[in-house]
């Protein structure tokens, strides 16, 4: 038990380090391909395009690889592929070299948690699974909170290039750990001579025939990535909206950053202390309407304090929905099958992404930045409404059966 404990507080100790660097090279990589460009604000926002589009490039075939291999080594290759691109961007010279490297680390990072989430399925004991992912949200909210702090305290104080290399050092880390902890077997079958187009194409068939099967599961997975495809689309217009339809400054807006910090540290903590309370579905529900209603608290405040509160909300009740929705995918997908399900799920979800994202764009040009974020968060509020509905609908079903 003792040996299983330290497998477990490993397992977190390295998502916090790759949270906490996630967030390094989030704000050092905007603050260095914007000098690079010379402070052109559509070369960074051609980084909120790249993402989503390696996620989709990725995630429509990696599930074929993914649960054919071996989790925890493929975990270590990947930190490996995002540690050489970040160090290569450090030495990059140039605009074009940064955005290749940009799109190699984000392909690495896209398939990272179809290719995770196996190897804690198995590595975690069932009875365990819900315990250990409302843990795994402070972790991450510690990333949350201290990421930007170091990141902020060593580029003013250093470089970008400092911050990089932090990032470098955690995922380092990161690595010895996984290095540390065993290998889980969760191969679903051996190598065979089939053509990759045949397997892939076979893959694909056993996503769409486990949809079918499980139609409200598909449901409720489906509803909750909606609602995670509109945070995303919202969150691309944050700083335009928390500027010009709230009027705050860049200080008050740091603050307003802060705030969601606490806000999900906070929410992260009272999870770990009530999840044995609560079913997976709850914590996904609950945290899905309280989410969505703190956005909306968000998009209609027009000064600090309304804003402050949303964000706060918001960031707490992520804590839950994140927990629950991780929680109920360990309880009824099977993990043989769980690289391949969950990676071509999120290729339709990035998608959706990046047409809801164009979508109140184009909003936010034919009217303002208000009107786009005001409707991104009432469709939000909508299908957080959708999800209660059907996950009542299966409760009511489990109890009658």
């Amino acid at each position: 038990m003792n040996k299983y404990r330290l497998r477990a507080i490993g397992l977190l100790i390295a998502i916090a380090c790759a949270s906490c660097g996630e967030w390094l090279y989030l704000i050092a990589l905007n603050l260095k391909v914007y000098d690079e460009a010379g402070q052109t604000a559509a070369a960074v926002a051609i980084l909120y395009m790249i993402k989503p589009a390696a996620g989709l490039l990725m995630n429509i075939w990696a599930g074929s690889i993914i649960d054919r291999l071996d989790n925890r080594k493929l975990m270590i290759l990947l930190y490996v592929i995002r540690i050489s691109g970040i160090a290569g961007m450090i030495m990059a010279n140039s605009l074009w070299q940064i955005y290749v490297l940009v799109f190699f680390v984000a392909a690495a990072g896209a398939i990272f948690e179809p290719v995770s989430l196996p190897y804690i399925t198995g590595l975690i004991q069932k009875r365990h699974w819900q315990k250990f992912n409302s843990y795994r949200a402070i972790a991450d909210g510690s990333g949350f909170v201290l990421g930007p702090a170091a990141a902020g305290i060593l580029v003013g104080a250093g470089s970008v290039e400092a911050a990089l290399g932090t990032n470098i050092m955690l995922l380092l880390l990161a690595v010895v750990v996984i290095i540390a902890l065993p290998s889980v077997k969760v191969i679903s079958e051996e190598r065979d001579e089939r053509k990759w187009l045949q397997i892939w194409k076979e893959d694909w068939h056993l996503v769409t025939a486990f949809s079918k099967k499980s139609v409200m599961l598909t449901l409720l997975l489906l509803l909750f990535s909606c609602i995670t495809v509109m945070t995303a689309a919202v969150d691309s217009m944050e700083v335009a909206f928390s500027a010009e339809a709230i009027g705050l400054s860049e200080p008050a807006y740091g603050m307003l950053v802060s705030i969601a910090g606490i806000g999900f540290i906070t929410g992260s903590m009272l999870l770990a202390a009530v999840s044995r309370y609560f079913q997976s579905i709850q914590l996904l529900t609950y945290g899905a309407a309280g989410g969505a209603l703190g956005y909306v608290l968000f998009a209609f405040s027009q000064s600090f304090l309304p804003a402050s509160a949303g964000v706060f909300i918001l960031s707490g009740a992520l804590a839950f929905s994140n927990a629950g929705y991780v929680t109920y995918m360990q309880e009824h997908i099977p993990v043989e099958q769980m690289g391949r399900i969950l990676s071509m799920y999120q290729s339709i979800e990035a998608i959706l992404i990046i047409g809801m994202t164009a979508v109140l764009a184009g909003i936010n040009q034919l009217t303002d930045v208000a009107a786009a974020v005001q409707t991104g968060c009432l469709i939000m509020l909508l299908l957080a409404i959708m999800l209660g509905i059907s996950s009542n609908k299966v409760k009511e079903k489990k109890e009658v059966g």
